[in-house]
């Protein structure tokens, strides 16, 4: 499947999974207090910590294996399933951490349920990764997309029936059993249970490097949380919880699933020996014309579309959500970072990086942690100016760039972004944010966009003609 169509997918069940996350967002929001969403996101961070010994990356392996023999795909099996059950009955040990550290029980019980997960992800390891090396985009779609309907048909149905905290523990279950079923189901002939351990030390390499990188920032970003819960209390984290969540909406649905696609791109276009300048390029024009709109209009909108969908009580999530916004624009005019270092085999170059920048974004948190969670927030902005002036280099390095191929992207990028925001700016600023009415917020968002539109068509912008060769590719394969 070629990378227009692959996306194209992709951008489908992203789509799907997008609008049910949002939805169950809402209903979240109003079953369940700041209290009862920082218990679970303290729940989440501490299995984000314990989860460190799953960043070894296997399944990034599989995809960019050049020769990909029985022996590492069976020596990558017998290490990922003995990296769930360990990490499983750790969790499952060390559920008492929650209420001997915090205090709350909850937080136990949360822990509790959760380690049943990296049990349900062993048997799908193989397919689903082999799926994605094969470029499958239109069934990775697929089991993504009814995945996410059944876990979020879960959460809500668990929170509407008053399970507090614990509705998206038992969801998390339904939706990775869901996962796994499927993946085995529509990937059944990458199916396999053979153990072995033979490429023990090729998969050691890449898995350190792998931990090195994801393990260092992964450990940066559970401890914040952990932390903010300790210093500011568990309501003022999910108050955090619900303003990163809505930036990782943005994110998560159409950064991460572009990124998926393009590191099989990327690492097929390495083996083969053609440079990667032109579709990095390519890549991160679409990008900034993408994310710095939709991420600026969230920051300018970020009250009273709080106020309007979630209730007053999380209104004080608006503020931090602006920083986090702001901080997402920088990282994305440096985007594919890790898909570049994992594609290209430099991934201990990153790691020195990670190094240097996570403990220095960390203490940077806990310093803002100290004063609110507006400040440690802002936090986030420092550690991605940091983060440019670090990678920016070397990304220019891999890609046989330079920083004066981006001043046009950025600048294009800039007027994008201002067309798309202009209205809702001009609303912010006539009205108070708590009295603009819903109907006429909606308008203005629809305004931007139609400017954006208009902007896009006036530059003759790339991503006009990336939509309709995605779409064509798409209802011709369907």
């Amino acid at each position: 499947m070629s990378v227009k169509t692959s996306l194209g997918w992709m951008a489908l069940a992203q789509s799907c999974g997008f609008l049910l996350q949002f939805a169950a967002s809402v209903v979240l929001a109003r079953y369940l207090s700041p209290y009862e969403t920082g218990v679970y996101a303290v729940a989440l961070a501490t299995v984000g910590l314990l989860s460190l010994m799953e960043a070894l990356g296997l399944q990034s392996l599989i995809i960019r294996e050049q020769n990909l023999t029985d022996e590492v795909q069976a020596t990558a099996f017998t290490i990922n399933g003995c990296i769930a059950i360990a990490l499983a009955l750790s969790i499952e040990g060390l559920s008492a951490f929650g209420s001997a550290f915090l205090h709350d029980e909850g937080v136990q019980r949360v822990l509790g349920v959760l380690a049943l997960t990296p049990l349900l992800g062993i048997p799908s390891f193989l397919p689903s990764a082999r799926l994605e090396r094969a470029g499958r985009f239109k069934a990775v779609a697929l089991v993504g997309t009814a995945s996410n309907v059944i876990g979020t048909a879960a959460t809500i149905t668990f929170a509407v029936r008053g399970f507090s905290y614990m509705s998206i523990a038992y969801a998390q279950w339904v939706g990775a059993a869901a996962h796994m079923l499927m993946s085995i189901i529509i990937g059944r002939e990458y199916l396999s249970f053979r153990l072995g351990l033979a490429a023990w030390r090729r998969i050691g390499d890449f898995g350190f490097q792998m931990l090195a990188v994801s393990g260092i920032t992964a450990a940066s970003q559970r401890l914040s949380d952990i932390i903010l819960g300790r210093l500011l209390g568990l309501s003022a984290l999910g108050i955090y919880n619900r303003a990163n969540g809505l930036n990782g909406l943005i994110w998560n649905n159409i950064h991460l699933v572009v990124a998926r696609v393009v590191f099989v791109d990327y690492a097929a276009l390495h083996r083969h020996g053609v440079p990667l300048r032109d579709r990095y390029i390519r890549t991160l024009e679409i990008m900034t014309a993408t994310l710095w709109p939709a991420f600026a209009g969230l920051a300018v909108l970020a009250r009273p579309f709080i106020a309007f969908l979630y209730g007053e009580r999380w209104v004080p999530a608006a503020s931090p959500l602006l920083f986090l916004a702001i901080a997402s624009m920088i990282l994305v005019s440096i985007s594919m970072t890790w898909e570049l270092f994992a594609a290209t085999g430099e991934l201990r170059i990153q790691t020195r990086i990670e190094v240097i920048r996570a403990p220095l974004a960390l203490l940077a948190f806990v310093a803002g942690c100290t004063v609110s969670i507006s400040a440690a927030a802002a936090a986030r902005v420092l550690d991605a100016v940091f983060a440019f002036f670090l990678y920016r280099s070397h990304l220019n390095r891999m890609t046989g760039t330079s920083l004066a191929d981006f001043w046009p992207i950025y600048c294009k990028g800039a007027v994008l972004t201002a067309l798309a925001i202009t209205p809702a700016l001009l609303v912010t600023m006539s009205f108070q944010p708590a009295s603009i009415p819903p109907a006429f917020a909606v308008g203005t968002i629809l305004f931007g966009i139609a400017l954006w539109v208009c902007g896009l068509l006036a530059l003759r912008h790339p991503l006009i003609q990336e939509i309709r060769t995605t779409a064509r590719s798409i209802f011709r394969i369907a």
